[in-house]
């Protein structure tokens, strides 16, 4: 989602920009020419939890509040229409949240977006943006592990239909902070046996299913536990990666005891 806002779009007003008697806290996004972003997509950048919903606020227009699982609190306003959504919801990476319009203050079709930190200090949004970039391009890599069996990635990897997909997702759940770096090949290597890469994935013999294979008390546990929903792709890396901190201590220990039992 990263890449599609730095390629689709021009920054019509950066962040810090002094507008006289404001600063300006967020990043305006239009169109490449002029008018063009009008009815454009808006994906969600994390996936979280809707916090505040706008409809004809005077000043935002239509917008959304998102508090993603990263912990960072996401602001899109000036929207087209009206949300489809309300307070509580869950959204996940990528998911439409609306389109761009030109509703409240504003002075032409933009999305004026906000980033607000854990601590409540405003960010540049370009800054976080790239980051999410840069961690797309470099997950997952090769090196920082003990383990090296590693034959399910080298030799299904790149055949399987949701490996790709996986990256991304693997992208943005490093992004929260909640799994290590060095954890990247191990845990890569565990979600492709148990899974293939797969978030959707059910087992037929029993209740597990998705990235980590979780039974459905697993999950219900630890959605309690995390206060978040295993639906969502990003969190099922993130929720298997706290499974797996939590009965072994780390993926390589994990993946041990998978080459004797075949399960972890």
């Amino acid at each position: 989602m990263a890449d599609y806002y730095l390629n689709n779009f021009r920054v019509s007003s950066p962040f810090g920009e002094n507008r006289g008697n404001e600063t300006h806290r967020g990043v305006d996004f239009a169109g490449l020419k002029p008018g063009e972003a009008d009815g454009k997509n808006i994906p969600s950048l994390s996936a979280g939890t809707v916090e505040q919903v706008f409809v004809n606020n005077k000043t935002a227009g239509h917008g959304v509040v998102i508090r993603g699982a990263d912990g960072n609190q996401y602001r899109y306003i000036h929207m087209k229409n009206a949300p489809k959504l309300k307070v509580g919801d869950k959204v996940g990476v990528g998911q439409s949240l609306g389109l761009i319009g030109s509703s409240g203050q504003s002075d032409g079709p933009h999305l004026d977006l906000k980033i607000v930190d854990k601590k409540g200090n405003y960010v540049d949004p370009i800054k976080v943006i790239k980051g999410m970039s840069a961690s797309k391009a470099s997950a997952p890599k090769e090196g920082g592990s003990s383990y090296k069996n590693t034959w399910k990635t080298k030799n299904e990897a790149l055949k399987a239909p949701g490996y790709q997909s996986y990256k991304k997702h693997l992208a943005q759940a490093l992004q929260t902070g909640k799994i290590p770096s060095n954890w990247v090949v191990a845990l890569t290597e565990l979600i492709g046996r148990e899974s293939t890469w797969n978030p959707g994935v059910k087992n037929g013999k029993s209740t597990a299913w998705g990235y980590g294979q979780f039974l459905k008390k697993t999950r219900s546990d630890y959605e309690k536990k995390m206060g978040m929903s295993y639906d969502d792709p990003v969190n099922q890396i993130i929720m298997t990666a706290q499974y797996i901190k939590d009965r072994y201590g780390t993926p390589e220990k994990a993946l041990l005891h998978w080459d004797k039992k075949n399960y972890y």
